[in-house]
């Protein structure tokens, strides 16, 4: 197996963080290679390294032999590497052909080559055997083409290293699988993978080889073939995570959270649901179900055409975060890059937006915040090298518990979480779980929507199933299968709640 990229002794900090640590391992030309870790382990700068948007503090990334100087992301597509980001990237407003040649369009005398480009980008979609058009708005396209979109981008070049960054994260079973028969066909034709994911079985799927980074430093590689799945979380963590079973049932309690015939066309129809204070209740769906749209709703960002919710027997109608928030409802919305969190702003202006906005007008005490935000960065172990950076130098499940902290800051009676553990490593997944079961534990009521069926096997109390924007049915966690809650999310014999 011929080395064909390698990193040797690669460092980088920032301040007083060492986010890398003399790095060093190396990746066969044409292989499919894995790289794991928990998030803080380093694979975000070590990937933003080796795509020209961060210079290391020491140490070399080598191609074939020859040192890579890779200044800026322009240098990394000259030489061949493309990228794959989780946050699907992309300039919404031009069309499929525009993103693809974004930067580096065709010209001749100074004029756009409109025909040549829009011919090449209609074969390479061809070749990828994506049903859309070249002259098709980006906007308007779904997730998974959204995301495949930047494939073709990386594509479009002669890529030779191609790196996806939990590239799945949005995408269904069905596209995820159009993605790794691509992504089979391109190791075929000799392109190198570097792959992160946090989805293990995507892993032993796809790579041939694993890399397990933790806290900055190489920990070891090892053949998919001579290592378990357990086994690389053993190596990410540094320790055995305790197994957990299924929820027990929930004690009959006062209903926290009502719906009733909740309504808002085209999204969702006739909803009715309840949450007891203490109870974890699964919402589970295919993606278009209208189950993220349902938590919009109820947390007041859109209004119903009909219906009514009930927090503690009291109606309440919030048109706004604030109101929802001095309602008692919280949300912990699906896309925290783009809804959770303002970039712009301190990891502390981010903990403590909600309590400000509840405040009104008060006057804000810096001294009097810099603590309330010290303590909730000491409450939920987010790791980051100080109050003032920005959430973007925090890693994703940091930046995960920053939207959970904010929210629990106002003690929420009724907390809904829209994919609470997207884009997390395990170890911080079962941090965020146990979060959720110490809320229910103190009588909040918590509704949450996730795509991982065992995750919601194992934390919820009931789940109940949405399709097509309707309630098709309620089973008990404890008692219920993977099959039992697919059959309700994709099958007409759904019985309503």
């Amino acid at each position: 197996m011929t080395t064909g990229l390698e990193f040797r002794r690669v460092s980088k900090a920032f301040g007083a963080v060492q986010a890398l640590r003399d790095v060093s391992f190396g990746v066969a030309e044409g292989e499919a290679h894995a790289l794991v870790g928990e998030n803080g382990a380093g694979k975000s700068t070590l990937l933003k390294i080796l795509a020209g948007i961060l210079r290391p503090d020491s140490g070399a990334v080598i191609w074939r032999g020859d040192h890579l100087e890779l200044a800026t992301p322009r240098d990394a597509l000259e030489r061949g590497i493309g990228m794959v980001y989780q946050e699907m990237l992309c300039f919404p407003n031009l069309s499929v052909t525009g993103n693809i040649f974004a930067g580096r369009e065709l010209t001749r005398h100074g004029r756009l080559r409109q025909a040549e480009m829009r011919r090449r980008t209609a074969a390479l979609l061809d070749e990828l055997h994506l049903p859309i058009s070249p002259t098709a708005i980006a906007e308007s396209l779904s997730a998974a083409h959204r995301q495949l979109l930047q494939v073709a981008r990386a594509l479009a070049f002669d890529c030779r290293i191609l790196v996806l960054d939990e590239p799945t994260t949005a995408l269904t079973d069905a596209e995820a699988d159009h993605l790794f028969t691509i992504l089979e066909k391109l190791k075929r034709r000799g392109v190198t993978l570097l792959y992160v994911s946090h989805r293990l079985p995507e892993v032993f799927r796809l790579c041939d080889r694993i890399t397990v980074l933790r806290d900055g430093q190489y920990v070891n590689t090892f053949g998919r073939s001579t290592i378990a799945p357990a086994d690389v979380v053993r190596a990410m963590v540094g320790r055995d995570l305790p197994a957990r079973a299924a929820t027990d049932a929930a004690a009959p309690s006062a209903i926290a959270l009502r719906v009733e015939r909740l309504t808002r066309r085209p999204c969702f129809r006739d909803v009715t649901l309840t949450v007891g204070a203490g109870e974890i209740v699964g919402l589970f769906g295919l993606v278009g179900s209208g189950r993220s749209e349902l938590l919009e709703t109820i947390f007041g960002l859109f209004t119903p055409d009909a219906g009514r919710v009930d927090v503690d027997g009291r109606p309440v109608a919030p048109r706004s975060p604030r109101e929802a928030a001095l309602a008692g409802i919280a949300l912990v919305p699906e896309e925290r890059q783009r809804q959770g969190l303002f970039f712009n702003l301190t990891l502390r202006d981010n903990l403590l937006l909600p309590e400000r906005s509840m405040r009104g007008g008060v006057l804000v005490r810096p001294a009097r915040e810099r603590r309330a935000a010290a303590a909730l960065v000491e409450q939920w172990r987010i790791k980051t090298g100080g109050l003032d950076v920005a959430p973007d130098r925090l890693s994703g499940g940091n930046q995960q518990k920053v939207v959970l902290a904010k929210w629990l800051a106002t003690d929420p009676r009724v907390l809904l979480l829209d994919e609470p553990t997207k884009g997390v490593d395990v170890g911080a997944k079962f941090e965020i779980h146990e979060i959720v079961r110490r809320q229910a534990a103190r009588g909040a009521a918590c509704l949450v929507v996730s795509s991982d069926l065992p995750e919601v096997l194992a934390l919820a109390h009931r789940i109940v199933v949405m399709r097509e924007g309707r309630i098709r049915g309620e089973v008990a966690a404890a008692r219920a299968s993977e099959e039992d809650v697919m059959h309700l999310a994709t099958s007409d014999g759904g019985g309503g709640a």
